[in-house]
């Protein structure tokens, strides 16, 4: 007989008298498993693991190549014998990599990990005391946003989010030295979603704009969230016209910025009486960046299902070169319905603003399946060489 342990290495300890019992706090600490997958698409997979550990502070490691030179001067020769590497190891799957520039091809960019082998987790009895935390850590400068939605799914299929804002960023900010993230339960929009929280099967990932950010030790912990919601619902039905989607500023929004290269971006100019304006000029040679999307309801789920007919998407233009440009409006499963700007501009009008109304129901509804109820954004798409000013966007009858 032979004395064995059950576990290689202690359980992590985890309070659960404070979370009613639950014992399936451990998402991700390492990988090597079937629990945890991305998208099949290659272009759309935004996962890969990575040798780097949240147990490491990376910043410590500051000396540079050039100072150990000055440093340290030998004159010798070696005499090495030749090794032949038979295997080759792969990555230490220590944490995950989660890195996409957001193609314009890809319906849906994310990952999802079924923690706990799979198994339906009952997460019913801690939404309003628990959180995910994970360890969160970049390669180059800091960020403030972290442009992932968390969904928790259940065996049906059902879905709720959130996303990790701000007051849950450790210092607010994401650098080179892993960081705690707190996204709390109660966030989640399980009170307006039909999900069953006592057969939680995995957490899905999705990410909404360019993200390269690595995550470790991703697990449920006691968390006493002190903020309440403002509105009992997630949704923000729309029936009172005009709708204002952009005019002077952009609160939630993806791709305006002139962190993405300069491509799109807000501008004013002295000879345009109407204040800001977003400036679209796709350079190539800067950057391959030529989308942005608008969310005029801090993304909260839009409600356009009582709302689409009758009612026209306007804006006002004015071109300098015109590609293609396509505009589409997307739901939170990443279904859209797009729709070719050419068919209602005036490609030869260069020199002034025009004003577009397209009627909503020109839109294809139904072939694109788009989920009315369930909004995201707005997304305006060009083409290489693209040079046009857009303004005064909203839904109006």
């Amino acid at each position: 007989m032979k004395e064995v342990s059950l576990y290689e290495n202690p359980p992590a300890i985890c309070d659960v008298n404070y979370l009613n019992g639950f014992t399936s706090t451990e998402i991700f600490s390492k990988g090597g498993t079937d629990e945890v997958w991305g998208n099949k698409d290659e272009e759309c997979n935004p996962f890969s693991f990575s040798s780097l550990d949240a147990s490491i502070d990376y910043t410590f490691v500051s000396t540079s190549s050039e100072k150990l030179e000055e440093t340290i001067k030998v004159d010798a020769k070696y005499d090495l014998q030749v090794v032949k590497v038979k295997d080759k190891r792969g990555i230490e799957k220590n944490s995950l990599h989660i890195k996409t520039d957001k193609p314009t091809t890809c319906e849906w960019i994310g990952m999802g990990i079924g923690w706990d082998g799979w198994q339906g987790k009952d997460l019913s009895g801690i939404m309003s005391n628990a959180a995910i935390e994970f360890m969160a850590r970049v390669d180059g400068d800091p960020i403030h946003n972290i442009p992932i939605v968390f969904v928790l799914e259940d065996y049906y299929a059902n879905q709720c989010y959130a996303t990790a804002g701000y007051l849950g960023i450790e210092g607010g900010k994401v650098t080179k030295k892993w960081t705690r993230v707190i996204v709390p339960l109660p966030t989640f929009s399980y009170q307006t979603n039909n999900i069953d929280l006592t057969n939680i099967k995995q957490l899905l990932l999705q990410c909404y704009d360019k993200v390269d950010i690595y995550i470790d030790d991703m697990k449920i912990i006691p968390h006493e969230h002190n903020y309440k919601k403002i509105s009992s619902s997630l949704f923000v039905q729309e029936t009172e016209l005009p709708i204002n989607i952009f005019s002077e500023e952009l609160n939630s929004a993806w791709g305006i910025s002139n962190d993405y290269c300069g491509n799109i971006k807000l501008s004013s100019d002295v000879n345009y009486s109407g204040g800001k304006f977003i400036d679209i000029d796709i350079d190539k040679t800067k950057c391959n960046w030529k989308e942005f999307g608008i969310s005029w309801n801090d993304w909260l789920y839009t409600d356009l299902s009582s709302s689409i007919y009758g009612v026209y998407f306007e804006f006002d233009v004015k071109l300098d070169e015109y590609q293609k440009t396509k505009i589409s409006i997307e739901d939170y499963n990443g279904k859209k319905m797009k729709i070719d700007l050419a068919k209602y501009i005036n490609i030869s009008n260069n020199d002034k603003w025009q004003k577009i109304r397209i009627p909503m129901k020109k839109f294809p509804i139904r072939e694109s399946t788009i989920d009315l109820k369930r909004i995201k954004n707005i997304v305006f798409a060009f083409e290489d060489k693209a040079k046009l000013k857009i303004d005064n966007i909203k839904l109006t009858n």
